[in-house]
């Protein structure tokens, strides 16, 4: 290891000692069950509503046809609606196989291909809890050996992009439409090369072209959401010779402060991430981050944790254990880290409020929940509470929402609630914790924004560019306590529609700055 690395690495154990020991905040956190359902209908996929809710889906492949139903938790009463029957798809031969489903853009996006090998045609749906459209595409050459989860992927509510073997298509859901991309020289790799797709936050996406010959390296074909090719780039680092980027579908396809992150993987277990942002409109930085310490570690999970730190969890095939790490963001400037390790029993970690995150595990005849608090990290608040005997391998599922974890777990709904308040040693009352949510985040007509105040007061919600420049108000005046709604069409104060992009939403009360999230408008 370089000296100069080991220094940063010192330095930030000391200052972050440091920090603990100056501030000396006492938190206080208890965990509590607040009830457990069983679950009367069987289900495919579960998603979080932007309201809190959780929404169940059970999706029946037949001859020709798939079957879809739904129910619904409902947080407020705490009970479970009656199974309903959505509708039917039809229209093409044969036993569709499920390759990927993901939530984006407010919507859940499922894709089918039929046959499941040397397919002739794909089931794009779309599901808004209830409401559902779909698509069928039969008419493409998608080739022996095409595999959805690897050459699709979801770029925008109503747009996803298909790697054929010979072109790229960009294909419109609502019109039922598709255009070529690139083809040709531009296009084409080795024969057998994997032919990937990956979709940013940002709105864009790309296509990878790997050559694999040569030693020549990765070219990154980077578009907009609209299909518009913005700039490429090449990657010329040798470790992209021997990765494999993975997918965009699940929990991470997110920003966290600031940059959004990429999951590789290469020879034998190793595993590491791309971190990435556009400092402009035309350039993609991306700063590799290797596994912490052992070369069989494999990525599972990367969490936001408080206003400046990251976690991430791997499992480690060597002593078959999991590890978690914390560090502080990005990790291109902090490669320091604390490192906290799991045995066996995969760990669910999910954010609960700008300051605490819960770490939760089922045990045979167990639930276990450990509370991490920035506060006072690494310390651990650790809870269990009994539970039926389980096969310790079932799926587990987990949510979070304000101050509730939501585990799913062998048929059974678990509801906790997390309560949480501190103090510092002169005795300062604890600042009251604000929400601010938005949704369809990224969003292209209009985005329904949530806050929740405790403390009533004078807001101010407004609008600004990533330079910080001042571009809409949307509202202001006196609220109360309590929880409040608006709604934005992405135009500025002139009443013109901004172009696409990252934008900053800042909420004020009285002359306090006390949320702050991106939003992406896209076109």
């Amino acid at each position: 290891m370089k000296a100069k690395t080991m220094k940063t690495i010192v330095c930030a154990v000391v200052l972050w000692a440091s920090a603990t020991a100056l501030f000396a905040v006492q938190p206080h956190i208890d965990v509590s069950l607040a009830n457990s359902l069983p679950i009367p209908y069987a289900y495919d996929d579960v998603i979080k509503l932007p309201s809190g809710d959780l929404q169940f889906y059970k999706m029946t492949p037949g001859d020709g046809n798939i079957q879809i139903a739904g129910f619904q938790y409902l947080t407020q009463s705490n009970t479970l609606t009656e199974l309903v029957q959505i509708g039917t798809i039809s229209g093409f031969e044969g036993i569709a196989f499920r390759e990927f489903g993901t939530q984006r853009f407010g919507k859940y996006y499922a894709v089918y291909q039929y046959p499941r090998y040397s397919p002739q045609g794909l089931v794009i749906i779309r599901l808004d809890t209830h409401e559902f459209e779909y698509r069928i595409i039969p008419f493409y050459d998608y080739y022996g050996g095409f595999s959805a989860s690897y050459r699709i992927d979801i770029v925008s509510e109503n747009h996803l992009v298909i790697a054929l073997a010979d072109r790229l298509e960009f294909y419109d859901f609502a019109s039922d439409t598709s255009k070529t991309l690139l083809d040709g020289e531009d296009y084409h790799c080795i024969i057998g090369q994997i032919k990937r797709v990956y979709a940013m936050p940002t709105g864009h996406f790309m296509y990878i072209k790997d050559t694999c010959e040569n030693f020549t390296l990765e070219t990154w074909f980077i578009f907009d959401s609209q299909g518009n090719l913005q700039f490429t780039k090449i990657m010329t680092d040798f470790w992209f010779s021997v990765s494999v980027t993975g997918w965009s579908f699940g929990q991470d396809f997110d920003f966290v402060h600031g940059r959004f992150y990429i999951k590789t993987h290469g020879m034998a277990y190793d595993s590491a991430l791309l971190e990435c942002h556009f400092p402009n409109p035309d350039s993609l930085h991306v700063f590799i981050v290797g596994t912490p310490v052992s070369v069989d570690e494999h990525l599972f999970r990367i969490v936001r944790f408080g206003e400046d730190r990251i976690l991430r969890l791997y499992f480690d095939y060597g002593p078959n254990a999991y590890n978690l790490y914390m560090s502080f963001s990005p990790l291109e400037n902090n490669p320091g880290f604390h490192r906290v390790s799991f045995g066996h029993i995969e760990p669910h970690i999910d954010n609960i409020n700008d300051k605490l995150v819960t770490i939760s595990a089922r045990y045979e005849d167990y639930i276990y929940i450990s509370v991490l608090c920035t506060l006072d990290f690494p310390t651990s608040h650790t809870f269990t509470f009994p539970a039926p005997t389980t096969n310790i391998y079932l799926p587990v599922i987990t949510f979070s929402h304000n101050d509730q974890l939501f585990m799913i777990s062998d048929g059974t709904l678990y509801a906790f609630m997390i309560d949480f308040s501190h103090s510092n040693t002169d005795e300062i009352a604890a600042p009251p914790l604000h929400t601010l949510f938005a949704y369809p985040n990224p969003f292209t007509q209009q985005i329904a924004l949530t806050y929740d105040l405790k403390e009533s007061g004078m807001i101010g919600l407004s609008v600004y560019n990533v330079k910080g420049q001042l571009v809409s108000n949307i509202s202001s005046g006196y609220r109360g306590i309590g929880q409040h709604n608006e709604i934005w069409d992405g135009r500025d104060h002139a009443g013109r529609k901004l172009a696409s992009g990252v934008y900053l939403l800042k909420l004020k009360l009285g002359e306090k700055i006390i949320r702050t999230i991106k939003v992406t408008l896209c076109y």
